[in-house]
C-alpha cells in the first residue's frame, strides 16, 4: 500500500513553500535590534575573487551563500561589502567566494590586519541558539497563517483543480449590455494567471487555457525502460527517464501508479521527496542568478483523476498560445501520445550541429492574425462574413459594426494560402484590414526530435530544410538516421489556435482583480461542475502592513522561546520583554482585520 496518497491533482498550496517572502531574517533582527556578526581576521592572504577564515570562524560565525560580508584592512579601512557565493574548502581555511566581481587582493593580505565580517545578524553558525535557518523556519509558518487567516496571498498559490459551476445567460448569444455569454466566479481573486481552462464536452475535457498533451500507460509497466524528453520552446531539454531515484519515475507496479510517480517528478512533489529535473542547457529564473529553471517551473501534470486510469495530463505554463511551442517525445515503449500536434520528416545529412532533412514543415497560409484595420462604411453587424483579395482564399470574420464601419474583427475561419502583407476586403462594404501572419504547419522553431531508432536530439533553430544547433539528449547525433518525429503541445481554441485566443471579443477573457472568468466564443456544454480551472493567485506587491505583521508575528515567537533572555536582556529602564510581546500583539491585531476577507456562497 502507498505511504502518500493523492486524487490525482494537488492541493493547494504556495508555488514555492519554501520561499520566504513576507519579511527577512535580517527583518527580524532589525526589529529587535540586534546587531550584525563580530568581525574575524583573514586566515590567509585574499584572492581577487575571495577571502578566507579559519574553520573554527566558519563554524562560529556561519557564512552561508546570499550572506553580505565587510571586509577591510589597514590598506582599506573603509573596505568594501561584497555578497558571497557557497564557501568551500582549502588547505589556506575556508573559502568565501564573491558572488560577482573582482578586489585588489594586495590590499587585503594577513600582514594588513584584515577582518572580515558578517552583516547578517541571524547566521547558521554551529554556536548559536537561534540561527538563520531557525528564524526562516518561523516565517515560513507564520507567512502561512497569514494566508489562511486573510483568506488571500502576497505570493504565488497554485489552485491545481478547482471545480465551478457556469453561469449561463441563455440564449447563448452576446446582447447589448453583455459582450460573453456567460461567466464563471472563482473560489480567490487576485489572479495572476490562469494555467489551465477546461470545458466539460460530454464527453472530454476541452483545454482553451493551456497547450496540452496527454500521455497513456501502458497495461503492463513490469521491466518497461526509457524516457520522456521535455523542450519549453527555447531549445533545451529535460529528460524523464524511468529509474528509483529522487530525480526519475518508476515503473514498478501498475499503470495508475506509474503515472502518478511521473506527474510527482514532474511537479517536483515534495511528499515523495522528487528533486528538480533541469533543463539541458540550463538557463536561470527571471531575477535569480542561482537557481536553474526545472521541469516544475515550465510544466504542470495531473495523473489518473478524472481523465483515466493511467492518463496523464501535461500543460506547459506559458501563457494560453505561448505553450504551443513546446515538444515532447518518447523512448518508451507503449506510451500513447494524444491531444498534440505532430510532425515528421525524413533525415539526409550530418555536417556539425547542422541536420538537413526533407522538410521541416509547410506554410499553409492560414491567417493567424491581421492589423491595420480601415472601418469603412455601409455594414451591419454579423458572423462568418466573407472577404476577398489577398493571394489566398476561404477567409471569414466576425464583425462588430459601429455606426456602420467596422470597429473590430474575430476570424471566424482562416482560410489558406495567405501570405503577409495581404490586403483583405470584408465584403459587403469599403472594410480592409491587413495580414500580419500565418500559420506555418510542421516542427516547432526550437525543441526535441526522436527518430526512428531512439535517438533524441534538441535543435535552437531551423530553416525550410535544416534543424540547426543540434545537440544529442539521447544516443549521438552521428546516429541520427530515418525518420525523425516530434509532438507539440496544442490548446483548443475555437477554430484553431489561428483563430482563437484569449481577448475580450475572442474565446474567453478575465476580471483577473475579481477572479471573474467571462466566456465568448468558447463555453462549456452543461452547467453544474462544467469547468475544470488551475490558477496562480496572490498580490503582486507584498504589502508594507503585511510584511510588518510578519516581521512582529515572528519576533513575538523568539521572544518567547527566548526563555534565557539570550537575545535581547531584560534592562531596568526600557520596555521589558513581556510588555513588548504584548505591544506587537496589538499592532498585529490593528492592521489584520483590514486584510480579512469573506467569501460568500449565494
Amino acid at each position: 500500500m502507498p505511504q502518500v496518497f493523492s486524487p490525482g491533482e494537488g492541493e493547494t498550496r504556495p508555488l514555492d513553500p519554501t520561499a520566504v517572502v513576507y519579511t527577512t531574517a535580517q527583518k527580524v533582527a532589525d526589529l529587535l535590534d540586534i546587531g550584525p556578526q563580530e568581525a574575524v581576521v583573514a586566515s590567509y592572504n585574499s584572492d581577487n575573487n575571495g577571502v578566507y577564515v579559519t574553520g573554527a570562524d566558519y563554524r562560529n560565525i556561519g557564512f552561508s551563500s546570499g550572506d553580505v560580508i565587510l571586509v577591510y584592512s589597514d590598506a582599506d579601512p573603509m573596505g568594501f561589502e561584497k555578497e558571497i557565493g557557497a564557501p568551500t574548502t582549502s588547505i589556506n581555511g575556508v573559502k568565501l567566494p564573491f558572488a560577482s566581481g573582482t578586489v585588489t587582493a594586495s590590499d587585503y593580505q594577513t600582514a594588513d590586519n584584515t577582518y572580515i565580517q558578517n552583516q547578517a545578524s541571524f547566521s547558521n553558525g554551529r554556536t548559536r541558539g537561534v540561527t538563520k535557518s531557525k528564524v526562516e523556519g518561523i516565517i515560513l509558518r507564520m507567512q502561512d497563517h497569514i494566508d489562511n487567516r486573510t483568506h488571500n496571498a502576497w505570493r504565488p498559490y497554485l489552485v491545481q483543480a478547482e471545480y465551478i459551476n457556469f453561469d449561463t445567460y441563455k440564449p447563448y448569444r452576446r446582447r447589448y449590455y453583455t459582450d460573453y455569454v456567460g461567466t464563471a466566479p472563482l473560489l480567490f481573486r487576485n489572479v495572476q494567471q490562469i494555467l489551465r481552462l477546461e470545458l466539460w464536452q460530454g464527453d472530454d475535457y476541452r483545454e482553451i487555457a493551456a497547450a496540452e498533451v496527454r500521455l497513456q500507460i501502458p497495461e503492463t509497466v513490469q521491466g518497461v525502460t526509457g524516457s520522456i524528453v521535455l523542450s519549453p520552446g527555447n531549445g533545451t531539454a529535460a529528460t524523464l527517464t524511468i529509474g528509483t531515484g529522487t530525480n526519475q519515475w518508476r515503473s514498478a507496479f501498475d499503470k495508475t501508479t506509474t503515472a502518478q510517480n511521473l506527474a510527482d517528478l514532474i511537479n517536483k512533489e515534495d511528499r515523495v521527496s522528487k528533486t528538480s529535473v533541469e533543463f539541458s542547457p540550463a538557463f536561470k529564473l527571471e531575477g535569480d542568478a542561482v537557481n536553474n529553471v526545472g521541469v516544475h517551473n515550465e510544466f504542470l501534470a495531473s495523473a489518473n483523476s478524472d481523465y483515466g486510469t493511467g492518463t496523464l495530463k501535461i500543460t506547459s505554463m506559458r501563457d494560453t498560445k505561448g505553450g504551443e511551442t513546446c515538444s515532447i517525445v518518447s523512448t518508451i515503449p507503449g506510451v500513447g501520445i494524444s491531444q498534440t500536434g505532430s510532425a515528421s520528416t525524413t533525415f539526409s545529412s550530418l555536417n556539425g550541429t547542422t541536420i538537413t532533412v526533407t522538410s521541416t514543415g509547410t506554410t499553409d497560409g492560414s491567417v493567424t492574425s491581421f492589423s491595420t484595420i480601415v472601418g469603412g462604411s455601409g455594414y451591419t453587424a454579423a458572423n462568418n462574413v466573407t472577404t476577398s483579395g489577398g493571394t489566398g482564399s476561404g477567409l471569414t470574420v466576425n464583425t462588430t459594426v459601429n455606426s456602420g464601419s467596422v470597429e473590430s474583427i474575430v476570424i471566424d475561419s482562416p482560410g489558406t494560402d495567405y501570405a503577409n502583407g495581404d490586403v483583405i476586403t470584408i465584403n459587403g462594404g469599403t472594410a480592409t484590414f491587413t495580414v500580419s501572419a500565418v500559420s506555418s504547419n510542421g516542427f516547432v522553431d526550437a525543441g526535441v526530435v526522436i527518430d526512428s531508432s531512439g535517438d533524441v536530439f534538441s535543435y535552437t533553430g531551423k530553416t525550410a530544410t535544416t534543424f540547426t544547433g543540434c545537440t544529442a539528449v539521447l544516443g549521438s547525433l552521428s546516429a541520427i538516421t530515418g525518420t525523425l518525429t516530434q509532438h507539440k503541445l496544442i490548446i483548443d481554441l475555437h477554430g484553431g489556435s489561428s483563430s482563437g485566443d484569449k481577448g475580450r471579443l475572442r474565446d474567453w477573457w478575465m476580471d483577473s482583480e475579481m477572479g471573474i472568468i467571462y466566456f465568448n466564443n468558447s463555453y462549456p456544454f452543461f452547467e453544474w461542475n462544467a469547468i475544470k480551472t488551475s490558477y496562480i493567485y496572490g498580490e503582486r506587491y507584498v504589502d508594507k502592513a503585511i510584511e510588518d505583521i510578519c516581521t512582529k508575528m515572528v519576533a513575538i515567537d523568539l521572544l518567547l522561546s527566548d526563555d534565557r533572555s539570550v537575545l535581547i536582556p531584560e534592562g531596568t529602564q526600557n520596555v521589558d520583554i513581556s510588555s513588548k510581546i504584548q505591544l506587537y500583539k496589538m499592532d498585529i491585531e490593528k492592521t489584520f482585520p483590514r486584510y480579512i476577507e469573506v467569501v460568500a456562497f449565494e
